[in-house]
């Protein structure tokens, strides 16, 4: 087995852990989970990349292939979007969530 020591702020290592603890996933299976991805694609994945453009290009990036998915799914007909970005608005701000 190898072994990883990765460097980062205190705050982003607390915060990222308390996602992961709450989703359920260690950090090893999450590192883990990118170096299989890494290893099957052969490549970075679209989100990990910086474009000469920063953050812009990433969001723009994202944006096309979210857009690539309306209408692949048929939501319910009580569905609420607002109410949905409300929960995840409210679960990012909560303390602690690096946002």
């Amino acid at each position: 087995m190898a072994t990883l020591n990765v460097r980062m702020p205190e705050d982003l290592k607390r915060s990222g852990d308390r996602v992961l603890e709450r989703e359920g996933v260690s950090v090893s299976e999450a590192v883990r989970r990118l170096y299989r991805y890494l290893e099957d694609e052969q490549k970075v994945p679209e989100w990990l990349r910086d474009g000469e453009g920063g953050n812009e290009d990433i969001f723009e990036r994202r944006r096309r292939a979210l857009c690539q998915l309306v209408g692949s799914v048929e939501l319910p007909p009580d569905f609420d979007l607002d109410v949905v970005r409300h929960e995840r608005l409210m679960r990012k701000t909560e303390p602690g969530v690096r946002v």
